[in-house]
């Protein structure tokens, strides 16, 4: 969770919004097809939690620390497709966050055909 602290107040931003521009991000960018476990035991791990799939988010109140595991679209170019999900990811949190990111990495554990 996020805290900053404002004249007014302070401001706590959960994990769970986080994801969801994470989330976000992922849907508006060409290429990605889903997200993914990195791992079959991790798959195993989130049925019986509350992880998100494909979404691993270390937030100790002050960075920003994102794996994300993708599954891509056959036919494109998985590099760059990586790299605007990483851009849009970062854009995201920083804008509507309040907080860049130290790390956005993005796993591509798949591709769709």
């Amino acid at each position: 969770m996020l805290k900053f602290s404002t004249e007014y107040g302070e401001i706590e931003v959960s994990s769970q919004a986080l994801k969801a521009l994470i989330k976000e991000a992922m849907v508006n960018s060409y290429g990605i097809v889903d997200l993914s476990n990195p791992s079959v035991f991790s798959g195993i791990v989130s049925m019986f939690s509350d992880v998100d799939k494909g979404i691993k988010l270390v937030d100790d109140g002050v960075d920003i620390k994102a794996d994300i595991y993708v599954v891509v679209e056959y036919g494109t170019n998985i590099p760059q497709v990586a790299k605007n999900l990483q851009d849009s990811i970062i854009y995201n949190l920083t804008n509507y966050a309040g907080k860049e990111p130290l790390e956005v990495n993005v796993h591509v554990v798949d591709v769709s055909f």
